[in-house]
């Protein structure tokens, strides 16, 4: 049983204090469309007929964030509010925000500017009543995505509403009304305007928010895919070897892969989802049957360009192409000695690692038994065992005459091997390991 939540409560405390005030206010957005919907709630805000003046006035603790459009935020602990003074906008002339904004007293024309109807639907705080200027309950209720007014109006203003039609038609699991879907498919070259970092947000967004295979079905037949992952488009049709990939291609592959991907999965993972195979396309070859030779490390460079191009940060970057790069190792697994297989499963993030190939294997429709191994041999391993002490160090080589250089990583890296296989153990072994076999004068 869950707790009453902080941001709801915070909510309705603000309200109240705007009701006190004489003002007009009313939940807005997300959180009565996804209340509507039975769904978690994640982030309150609310529209008031308050001025920002009267809003500073009210709550000087506010921050100001976006002060030209009438938007202040409130924080008690871990829960915030945004408030939005009730708006209507000018003209939008850089395909993102109006240049400028006039301040209403009438709720109907701020929902007006709004995207999408289910969003545009109001709330009285204390009643529960729902005010629908867009027919928005009837959207919801068939579950429909429809634009407010002209469509390609609503996209024109907002380019980044073309990603965010598709996100939510995805995680939602509704259906885009057929003028909505017409504007966004031939304004779909217009996504091009959209800087990098809010592209990028929205597609991890719809990896990671649920439905990630039928926001990719989508984002394919919008045209968007071809746009801005080409990479990703261009294994389509890419045949593989049917003994392997009964499935089909490497884009029913990997359409398989986004569609078990749990939501709210690590965004590295998500993206190897989406990648790891990207590398196929450019290695295609047919001998005695279709290979794909060195597609995990081709995969790799091709995930570190995309990423590259839509400003990850680096962090996100190095787990992502790692996870594509080793994505192939689980074949070799039963033949690696023990030093290897302890080094491979000290990959960073061997259980994304892990979770990668389960999800490979469900998307070659192949069983888990290979998974389920290297499950096993990763959880009879401490961490100890992975990671041991070194027997020796480089001081230790000095005090037996080494002198420092290349030589030292030889033995350094020889006395892990044998560790690691279980032929050395102690430091006294490691010893005579050393003058047996390494002569002091290099």
């Amino acid at each position: 049983m869950t707790g009453p939540d902080p941001a709801r409560a915070l909510a309705l405390r603000l309200a109240a204090a705007l009701r006190d005030a004489c003002e007009l206010v009313f939940l807005v957005g997300g959180c009565v469309r996804d209340r509507l919907l039975h769904l978690p709630v994640k982030d309150y805000d609310l529209a008031t007929s308050a001025t920002p003046a009267r809003l500073k006035e009210l709550f000087p603790r506010a921050l100001e964030v976006g002060a030209h459009f009438g938007v202040v935020l409130l924080r008690e602990g871990n829960a915030e509010v945004q408030i939005a003074t009730f708006r209507s906008d000018h003209a939008y002339r850089d395909g993102r925000r109006p240049e400028a904004v006039t301040f209403e007293s009438d709720p109907r024309q701020d929902v007006l500017r709004r995207d999408f109807t289910f969003n545009a639907l109001l709330e009285n705080p204390f009643t529960g009543d729902i005010i629908d200027h867009v027919n928005g309950l009837a959207d919801l209720h068939a579950r429909r995505l429809r634009a407010i007014g002209d469509p390609v109006q609503r996209f024109t203003e907002d380019r980044l509403r073309l990603l965010r039609a598709i996100r939510f038609a995805a995680r939602l699991g509704f259906e885009i009304e057929p003028s909505t879907w017409d504007a966004l498919t031939r304004l779909a070259p217009a996504i091009t305007s959209v800087s990098a970092e809010r592209v990028r947000d929205e597609l991890s967004r719809i990896l990671t928010e649920g439905g990630a295979r039928r926001g990719f079905e989508l984002l394919d037949a919008s045209g968007l895919l071809d746009i801005l992952l080409p990479e990703a488009a261009r294994m389509k049709g890419v045949p593989q070897p049917p003994e392997f990939h009964p499935e089909g291609d490497v884009w029913t592959h990997t359409l398989l892969l986004l569609e078990n991907l749990p939501p709210a999965a690590p965004l590295p993972l998500a993206l190897a989802a989406l990648l790891h195979d990207t590398g196929k396309p450019p290695t295609f070859t047919v001998t005695d049957r279709i290979r794909f030779n060195g597609h995990a490390e081709a995969g790799a460079r091709i995930a570190a360009r995309v990423l590259q191009r839509l400003k990850y940060p680096s962090a996100v970057i190095d787990a992502t192409v790692s996870l594509v790069k080793n994505h192939m190792r689980f074949m070799d697994l039963p033949r690696m000695g023990a030093a290897a297989r302890k080094r491979f499963f000290r990959l960073p993030n061997f259980d994304h690692q892990l979770e990668l190939y389960r999800l490979d294997l469900l998307g070659g429709l192949r069983p888990l038994d290979g998974y389920e191994l290297a499950r096993r041999l990763r959880a009879e391993l401490t961490e100890e065992q992975l990671r041991p002490a070194p027997l020796l160090t480089g001081d230790d080589l000095i005090e037996l005459g080494f002198t420092p250089g290349p030589l030292f990583k030889q033995i350094l890296d020889t006395l892990e091997e044998h560790q690691l296989e279980g032929t050395l153990s102690t430091r006294d072994e490691a010893l005579r390991f050393v003058h047996t076999h390494f002569d002091r004068a290099g």
